[in-house]
């Protein structure tokens, strides 16, 4: 078992559930003290206590990233309690399929406010801890929507398409001040997610993995493994990219 990551603090959005809760235990696993971050604070503890049941350590606390005030409550409690933050993962994001025709921006506003607005939000919360100690590595869940077309969910892709923009933005003021930014774009991961989008573009999961080369659908902890590398000091020289994890399915 790797303990590259033994003490160092990584705050994870979105990590009740699905590829966040992978991402919390594989961070864990590999040595992090956790901060589980997501709006329902009991499944916070819940993943909390399956990591302590495994002899991890880390924080549950609720968090809806559209709200500041609550973006400031967590930064401030868990720079209190571990003087650190060393890693940030960008993991919560919603989609919702959209119908143009009906001219409602309601729904894209939401998608924004939370896969876009919430992250930056966050992020510039939380740069500043990284810049004082000179060390730092953002992740940022993005999507395989941005790169190909999906039917009716337009905001979502465009959102991802938008932190894709922003790390390589970020990357390249960061870099020189010991912090390191990159996006995993996840393709067709085995999470509930998934389920409502195959139900709503009327595919089957067998269809889907016809056209996936590795020929089956992804698992969290691949898009966890990912994250993992970029979290830790293995992937110094690497700041401002984008690393899909689709099993081949953006291959031209």
């Amino acid at each position: 078992m790797y303990q590259d990551l033994e003490n160092k603090v990584a705050l994870i959005t979105g990590a009740r559930r699905g590829i966040g809760k992978a991402i919390a235990l594989k961070l864990a696993e590999r040595g992090a003290r956790v901060i589980i971050t997501d709006i329902d604070e009991e499944e916070c503890r819940s993943v909390l206590r399956e990591i302590e049941g495994r002899g991890g350590k880390g924080m549950a606390l609720t968090l809806d990233i559209t709200k500041g005030d609550e973006i400031k409550s967590v930064v401030d409690s868990v720079v209190g309690e571990f003087k650190r933050i060393d890693i940030l993962v960008n993991n919560a994001g919603v989609c919702f399929m959209e119908e143009v025709a009906d001219n409602d921006f309601s729904t894209a506003d939401k998608i924004i406010n939370v896969n876009l607005k919430g992250l930056m939000q966050l992020t510039y919360a939380i740069l500043p801890t990284m810049v004082k100690q000179r060390y730092g590595k953002i992740v940022n869940i993005s999507s395989i929507a941005s790169l190909v077309s999906w039917p009716q969910i337009y905001a979502y892709s465009a959102t991802k398409g938008a932190v894709t923009s922003f790390t390589t933005a970020l990357a390249g003021d960061f870099s020189g001040k010991g912090i390191n930014v990159n996006a995993v774009a996840p393709g067709a991961i085995e999470t509930p997610m998934l389920e409502s989008l195959l139900e709503k573009f009327g595919m089957t999961r067998e269809q889907l993995c016809q056209v996936t080369p590795k020929g089956r659908v992804g698992q969290p902890d691949d898009v966890a493994n990912a994250v993992a590398f970029l979290a830790s000091d293995e992937s110094d020289f690497i700041t401002g990219q984008l690393i899909t994890v689709d099993g081949g399915y953006t291959i031209k």
